[in-house]
């Protein structure tokens, strides 16, 4: 049942969403400039890992790996600030949680128990996220932005993953993104505080050069479509980390929301039954096709 890509999907997109209220600290510091010190950061650490051997990717997957940068790190973040602006986190995060119904419509065959355990997943994930009456026709415009960015990530770098890997991925987006914001910034870094420098430290080192490489992998072992239904633990963390910090009581909702999710996702993994000449079923065992 690829256990591993598995549960290394879902500690990274819970990583990732645990990152949500660390980077609170950040509001009141030059949104892209921080990011562009996170992904430095992290794109040294990944290439320190690989021992400065990033490989030499082709002139397309140069351009593809310079989409994964742009679209989903760059503008997904942008967007999604953007958005939390104009309607709230909580609309946001109800919009940007419906990415694995797109994934797994998006997949080389749309199989339905797939599409199926990703709608109850991002029911889980609106339950768990909430929504509220503060809803505006551009935060929702830019909501499905980031939606359609967080969607382009995963999509954008599967065809990348056979040759490159995880690592190697991750650590070229990383640095790609690094570029591309600073274009952005212009120049203009202030300095961190202590506590901006320790929401920085965690999105590079936690999220970028760590989270970003489990997800690749997950990606990479059973494509984007079943992948993406570990989305769902995404606003489960943010919740979860959240409460931790604020002192915060999950409620009904949030404990609902968190079992829908998992159903989803066991629903997702679990083998596709086939029936023999003889009538009976039997678990399949054929892995799913790695995206190329």
């Amino acid at each position: 049942m690829d256990t591993r890509a598995w549960i290394g999907g879902a500690l990274a997109a819970s990583l990732v969403g645990a990152s949500f209220p660390v980077s609170d600290a950040l509001i009141e510091y030059p949104y892209a400039t921080g990011q562009m010190i996170r992904y430095a950061a992290g794109a040294l650490i990944l290439t320190a890992l690989l021992r400065g051997r990033l490989g030499r990717p082709t002139l397309k997957e140069l351009g593809l790996l310079a989409l994964v940068a742009a679209v989903g790190m760059a503008a997904f973040n942008l967007a999604v600030l953007a958005a939390v602006e104009h309607m709230g986190a909580t609309n946001t995060g109800v919009v940007i949680g419906a990415s694995p119904v797109l994934l797994a419509l998006a997949g080389t065959t749309r199989d339905r128990k797939v599409l199926t355990a990703a709608a109850i997943v991002v029911a889980g994930a609106a339950l768990v996220n909430g929504a509220d009456s503060r809803i505006s026709a551009l935060g929702l415009a830019i909501a499905l932005v980031g939606l359609g960015c967080e969607v382009g990530f995963t999509l954008l770098a599967a065809p990348l993953l056979p040759r490159l890997g995880p690592v190697r991925v991750a650590a070229w987006s990383a640095i790609l993104a690094t570029l591309e914001l600073a274009l952005i910034t212009g120049g203009d870094i202030p300095t961190p505080t202590t506590t901006q420098s320790a929401a920085i430290a965690y999105l590079a080192v936690i999220t970028t050069a760590l989270a970003f490489v489990l997800w690749f992998g997950a990606v990479q072992t059973l494509g984007p479509a079943r992948a993406g239904l570990l989305v769902g633990f995404m606003p489960i963390a943010a919740v979860t980390v959240d409460a931790a910090l604020n002192g915060r009581t999950p409620s009904t909702a949030d404990l609902a929301g968190t079992a829908l999710v998992a159903a989803g996702i066991v629903f997702g993994a679990l083998p596709a039954r086939t029936r023999t000449l003889s009538g009976s079923t039997t678990r399949s065992t054929q892995r799913w096709p790695t995206v190329r």
